[in-house]
């Protein structure tokens, strides 16, 4: 368990990052304000139509994948890189820890420190709800938690990969920055621009075939609104429109979110692994 001590120190370090503390405080507190105003919305509409719990984590999902994808990038961008800059790496793998054990140790406790400021926004917001609905179903809300936590894991995987690729600091935020300006606001133009490559014509999204569909829901916060479905069956698909009923490919279907966000949590750490277990320090 060499790793397990590469994460606790980690953990310890990351966690005294004041910029992570400013950003945890924000999303709290952005977290109990959505509850609240959420609780509010009939009063201020004057719409008579019951609010539901169900409701209320769609309402919570969108600034959440924010604050996890923008924080990933904070706090991970440099978690190998940054060392392997520094000199600090060499002293590190002078103890009896293997790369692996660096860059799981790196995952785990980053993951951690991400995680935490989650949990405590999404625990303050199911108090401001339970001190206003009464049918509020826990179970529902916890598996909601669950699957943020396992996207906020995937994200923190992906730029941690990137980070064991290269030995300059640098280097590993702009590319950690870039990805997060491709996936999370550009992605919605790649379908389409390959579309138009491909049979040289421009559809909306409800027109798509089934391949780019698969294309639009690729990225990690896709995949995670997708995954909704799958995990809360009540809710409609948030990406696709289409869920697991109907006659629909199964990389269309919403539990096939769950699988692209382990794919995204497995395979792009494992990449940077190798290129680090051959890197010259």
């Amino acid at each position: 368990m060499s790793f397990a001590v590469v994460a606790r120190k980690d953990f310890q370090d990351a966690r005294l990052s004041k910029t992570l503390w400013g950003l945890s405080a924000l999303f709290i507190v952005l977290m109990a304000g959505m509850a609240y105003l959420y609780a509010e919305l009939p009063a201020l509409s004057g719409d008579t139509n019951e609010l539901s719990a169900l409701g209320l984590m769609f309402f919570l999902a969108a600034p959440a994948t924010l604050f996890v994808s923008i924080t990933a990038v904070i706090i991970a961008a440099k978690s190998v890189a940054g060392e392997r800059e520094n000199g600090s790496m060499k002293l590190m793998l002078s103890y009896p820890h293997s790369r692996r054990d660096v860059v799981l140790g790196k995952v785990t406790g980053r993951a951690a420190v991400l995680v935490l400021p989650l949990v405590i926004g999404f625990a303050v917001a199911a108090i401001v709800v339970l001190a206003k609905y009464a049918t509020f179903t826990p179970i529902d809300y916890v598996l909601f938690v669950l699957l943020t936590v396992l996207y906020a894991f995937a994200y923190i995987s992906l730029v941690v990969g990137l980070s064991a690729t290269t030995g300059s600091g640098a280097r590993a935020t702009a590319m950690a920055i870039g990805l997060f300006v491709v996936l999370e606001l550009l992605w919605d133009v790649v379908p389409l621009g390959v579309l138009y490559l491909l049979e040289g014509r421009l559809v909306p999204p409800q027109e798509y075939p089934n391949w780019a569909l698969f294309l639009s829901g690729l990225t990690p916060s896709a995949a995670y609104s997708t995954a909704m479905g799958a995990v809360l069956p009540e809710s409609p698909n948030a990406v696709l429109g289409i869920g697991s009923t109907g006659d629909v490919p199964f990389y269309l279907a919403d539990w096939f979110g769950l699988v692209l966000l382990v794919a995204w949590a497995v395979i792009p750490v494992s990449l940077g692994y190798l290129r680090f277990q051959v890197a010259d320090l």
